[in-house]
């Protein structure tokens, strides 16, 4: 294992050197939901998606999705549920990802579904037969090693035993594998830590495969002044953390874009080096640490890359924020948005969306995880975002007493064209498997 400094070399992003404040976000309409989950659905809560293009049959492409204790649910393009694969004892699935035509120790290929098992600490991995009834089937090596066994200390300065039980465990993830140098990639991030790790994976005999930690980098524990440590029950503007979630490889660069919830937006090379603070969120009104300029309320969340087929590349931030129930809103209109950035040559800010109620749908709120395709599918011949809501039916008054998430899925050119200039649409190209 290689550990990179632990120290991070802030580009810090003061108020001037940010855009102008855009005072607009743009409403887009969703175009279909998948059922809605409850307790009562083996106690599913919907958190990350991901979309998996059959290349023998692209109407029988499938979203696949963490919710949670749920486990894994499996839906069609329609928005109806294919499978259910359930947690191992105390797992809890929280993040997802796929990795197309990985090798096997036979040589054969397989695409596979990553998830982060965050009750149980694991990387699991679960192979895709898209013509089977129910397409996944795990294949984790079950010598598979725990994703993060120690943990810092919160000055940093030393590891200590981490606990299964206190979940400081595998929390976000995001993958890539890298034809040129035959290796995939995956990005993990530690739950209540600002510790990301890097893990490759690796072929293991009888088909199986395990996640191997490669290296890891740490976040700041204080921005702007502010100890990301404190907590307050009583105040949210007062309270913070460190943790990472949403990660993101950029399949064309290898860079790693990945979400300090309450910090913004890190960027650095999947191979390793010195990562760069490349987009910070609002903060907090009341808290040292306050950027009225941004475009991201505390906190940022799923992050995905839109390939078009010029070349140009759109990085989509969830900009979760937390105005629901009895917390206050000083980050409207930003609040349930996403910030699209331009990240062709830099990360240029080019506006925001959100996804709005329409017909029998209702809005999204609180967005944990998205995911987004340029490349056209049927029913989704412009493109497909998709992300998950965290109010589904927007119950009682939004204060989260009752559980109550699903996924909404979006046609690509409705948010294209709710931007001025219009962002490109291209589903022509954008193949993940290329």
């Amino acid at each position: 294992m290689r550990t990179l400094p632990c120290v991070l070399v802030a580009i810090l992003l003061s108020s001037s050197a940010l855009p102008a404040l855009a005072q607009s976000v743009a409403e887009v309409a969703p175009t279909l939901q998948t059922p809605i989950l409850t307790e009562a659905d083996a106690d599913a809560d919907a958190d990350d998606p991901a979309i998996f293009v059959n290349a023998a049959d692209s109407a029988k492409s499938l979203v696949v999705t963490a919710v949670k204790n749920g486990g894994i649910r499996v839906y069609g393009l329609d928005g109806s549920l294919i499978q259910t694969v359930l947690p191992a004892e105390d797992g809890r699935i929280n993040n997802v990802d796929i990795v197309y035509g990985f090798t096997l120790d036979d040589g054969s290929k397989a695409d596979l579904v990553l998830a982060a098992d965050r009750g149980l600490d694991i990387i699991r991995a679960f192979r895709i037969d898209p013509a089977a009834a129910e397409p996944l089937s795990e294949i984790t090596d079950p010598a598979a090693a725990r994703a993060f066994p120690k943990r810092y200390t919160n000055d940093g300065t030393a590891t200590e035993d981490n606990p299964v039980d206190d979940q400081n465990t595998v929390y976000g993830l995001a993958a890539w594998s890298d034809p040129a140098a035959g290796k995939t990639w995956i990005v993990g991030t530690q739950r209540h830590q600002p510790t990301v790790g890097v893990f490759t994976l690796m072929a293991t005999a009888g088909g199986k495969v395990q996640a191997v930690l490669d290296h890891e980098f740490r976040g700041v524990t204080t921005q702007d002044g502010q100890d990301l440590w404190a907590e307050n029950d009583d105040d949210p503007l007062l309270d913070f953390s460190p943790q990472f979630e949403g990660a993101v490889i950029d399949r064309t660069t290898g860079t790693i874009y990945a979400g300090q919830e309450d910090v913004g937006i890190w960027t650095v090379p999947v191979t390793g080096g010195e990562p760069k603070l490349a987009y910070t969120t609002r903060g907090s009104a009341s808290s040292s640490f306050h950027h009225p300029d941004s475009v991201i309320a505390r906190d940022v969340e799923g992050l995905s890359i839109y390939y078009a087929a010029t070349g140009t590349k759109y990085l989509l931030a969830s900009s979760q924020g937390g105005a629901h129930g009895d917390a206050p809103a000083p980050d409207a209109p930003y609040d349930d948005s996403f910030a699209v950035f331009d990240i062709t040559k830099d990360m240029s800010l080019l506006g925001s969306f959100r996804v709005a109620a329409a017909g029998d749908i209702d809005a999204v709120q609180e967005s944990d995880g998205a995911d987004v395709l340029s490349l056209g599918l049927p029913g989704f011949e412009n493109g497909l975002f998709i992300t998950q809501d965290g109010y589904a039916a927007d119950l009682n008054g939004l204060d989260g007493e009752v559980d109550s998430t699903n996924f909404k899925f979006v046609d690509w050119a409705l948010i294209a064209n709710s931007f001025n200039p219009p962002l490109e649409i291209t589903p022509q190209g954008g193949d993940p498997r290329q």
